[in-house]
């Protein structure tokens, strides 16, 4: 339901676009800041009105741009008008998207900016954001509080991306991504996070950088599947049968696009070999986990002691050896794409190798101990591959230059 509260935020910020080009700097905050006030006080909806609010006071000060400002506005509560009219289809995501994009135009076409990787990534994370929280009390609250950050990032990096740029990677991340949602291999969520780890990848860094990615995803799905019923017999398959959520995504994926990103701005060969070095960690790890399961006693990292198959840390020599084979496949096709010369190759394949050994050792050191789950062993295995990668890969051409 579209309630009495969003319709007065929507009408808000319409009427702050309209008059915000005659209004002094820092006076549009003060309008929301206000609003959300009065809204506190005599509105059920408290938890938007605490999100109106803080992004207010950020515009009042004048930290966030009239742009981030309305267009956060419009992007969440254009979602929350499709998902009140669509009653519950699949469809009101892409709906919610593309209108979210649509109003946004609109706002920049008003103002006079290009801002359309902002744009883009602001009705992203939307959507995603209600994939994961759904009607959470106050999930429309950090829906908008998500949304005017993210948006406010994208504009602080000053990172010139065209139209042209940003639609095709929109049309290529979001392709692949429908087409992973179709074939089962994602959910909602994973659907959009994984279009947005492109979007980025592909804005920031190439279509080249994307396909690295693809290549991962590929063959994370083929090892996913390999002797599926052996593993269910063992009870060591993934869950929900392969399917990737937007955890898994981000787990895999986060140290991926920091090093895109910071690609994108310096252009500094560091960040190829830290890329790389994250997805071959992450294609050595799945591979390794989901082929080794299938041949050999699993022995566990730290004592070498015989353990059941699926543990964390257990480790095996097949096991092993479809690691190497995970971090030199992403590493090839690095090669052949042109993102990366012999030496990050080799960098990339031993820092992909001491990546998925150090998931494991976190696994058992950590994770078997319920300090973190599996989303943070990934992640920092990637990190630590990613970081061995450039280090290695620094002293290489230190010596050789």
């Amino acid at each position: 339901m579209f309630s009495t509260v969003r319709w007065i935020a929507f009408v808000l910020a319409v009427l702050l676009l309209i008059i915000s080009p005659y209004l002094p700097p820092g006076v549009p905050g003060l309008i929301v800041v206000i609003t959300a006030l009065a809204l506190w006080f005599k509105s059920v909806e408290q938890w938007l009105s605490i999100a109106l609010g803080i992004i207010g006071l950020l515009g009042l000060l004048g930290i966030l741009p009239i742009f981030v400002l309305c267009a956060s506005i419009l992007i969440v509560t254009t979602k929350e008008l499709v998902f009140s009219l669509t009653g519950g289809k699949t469809i009101e995501y892409a709906l919610s998207f593309i209108c979210g994009l649509l109003i946004t135009a609109l706002v920049m076409e008003y103002l006079g900016v290009q801002s359309w990787l902002s744009a883009v990534v602001g009705a992203t994370v939307c959507v995603l954001l209600h994939s994961i929280l759904g009607t959470q009390k106050n999930a429309v609250t950090i829906e908008l509080i998500a949304v005017a950050m993210i948006m406010l990032l994208i504009e602080d990096l000053e990172y010139e991306a065209t139209f042209p740029l940003v639609a095709t990677a929109v049309v290529i991340a979001f392709g692949f991504s429908y087409f992973a949602y179709r074939l089962k291999t994602a959910d909602i969520p994973g659907l959009f996070s994984a279009a947005l780890v492109g979007v980025l990848l592909i804005v920031f860094a190439g279509i080249s950088w994307f396909m690295i990615m693809l290549s991962f995803f590929i063959l994370g799905a083929i090892a996913t599947r390999f002797h599926m019923d052996y593993k269910k017999s063992l009870h060591v398959e993934e869950e929900k049968g392969g399917v990737r959520g937007y955890v898994n995504v981000f787990a895999n994926g986060l140290v991926s696009v920091c090093a895109a990103v910071g690609y994108g701005v310096t252009q500094h060969p560091a960040f190829v070999a830290a890329y790389l070095g994250s997805v071959a960690t992450a294609a050595a790890d799945t591979v390794a986990g989901e082929i080794g399961v299938c041949y050999g006693k699993p022995r566990l990292i730290t004592t070498m002691q015989p353990v059941r198959e699926g543990t964390n840390g257990g480790i095996s020599f097949v096991g092993e050896l479809a690691g190497l084979f995970g971090a030199v496949f992403v590493s090839t096709s690095a090669v052949l794409l042109g993102v990366a010369d012999f030496s990050i190759f080799v960098a990339a394949v031993i820092g992909g190798f001491i990546g998925t050994n150090l998931d494991s050792l976190l696994g058992e050191l950590y994770e078997n101990k319920h300090l973190w789950g599996n989303a943070g062993t990934n992640f920092l295995a990637t990190l630590g591959g990613g970081l061995v990668t450039a280090l290695l890969w620094a002293i290489v051409s230190f010596f050789s230059g």
